[in-house]
């Protein structure tokens, strides 16, 4: 499907882990105004430099905003919540005041945990990470995206990022510009999951495949639907 979609201004708040500097890049080759938070401001600065001199290889000269996650997220119509979950808590209390009424805000977060080579999912008492983020903001526009999208294969640009992605959210508006944002990464494809409620199926699904892809020394595989 073919979406038409103005460029947004994305914060990746935690962008300076694995998951968020790829999708900036995949984002920002896409014609999108991409900004990189961190809790610390110099480590944002780093890691936008390198940003933009990865993109310079690819082609393309623009500039990579960055700032603390408090300050991009106030800047930002998209947020991407790019954390571990057990920084899901204190995140929030940090940037619930500060993301404008009517942002859409993208949890690709799944509730797990790894003790050794064990991993484990963690309870959550809203069902979800994607429904506690949406109880917390209850400004934003929450949808829950991007959990099956392996992050070393989003930092391989040379090759296409293959595979489905599902986007659940209560606000049909939200995942259609959720799933414009999904296909604007080449190769992938988004499939409407429906309701919020949703969000908890794709979240233990993706413990689910993690363990798969260790046992198969498969760790970047993903979903594909037939249809």
């Amino acid at each position: 499907m073919v979406w038409n979609l103005a460029p947004q201004t994305i914060a990746l708040v935690g962008g300076t882990g694995n998951q968020g500097p790829p999708l900036a890049v995949r984002w920002a080759l896409a014609g999108n105004r991409v900004l990189i938070g961190s809790r610390r401001l110099e480590k944002a600065r780093r890691v936008a430099g390198g940003l933009e001199e990865t993109l310079r290889r690819l082609g393309c000269e623009v500039e990579v905003g960055f700032g603390v996650n408090e300050d991009v997220v106030a800047e930002a119509d998209t947020v991407v919540f790019t954390i571990p979950y057990r920084g899901l808590d204190a995140t929030l209390t940090a940037l619930e005041d500060r993301i404008k009424p009517g942002t859409l805000v993208i949890s690709p977060i799944v509730p797990i945990e790894f003790k050794g080579r064990e991993i484990r999912l963690i309870h959550v008492e809203d069902d979800s990470a994607a429904e506690t983020i949406a109880r917390r903001l209850p400004q934003a526009r929450v949808i829950a995206a991007l959990h099956t999208v392996s992050a070393s294969l989003l930092a391989d640009y040379a090759r296409p990022v293959k595979g489905d992605v599902v986007v659940c959210g209560d606000d049909p508006e939200a995942r259609r510009v959720g799933m414009a944002l999904v296909e604007e990464i080449p190769n992938l494809r988004a499939v409407d999951g429906g309701g919020l409620e949703n969000a908890h199926i794709i979240e233990e699904f993706t413990v689910l495949l993690i363990k798969i892809g260790r046992r198969k020394r498969r760790p970047d595989l993903g979903i594909q639907f037939t249809f």
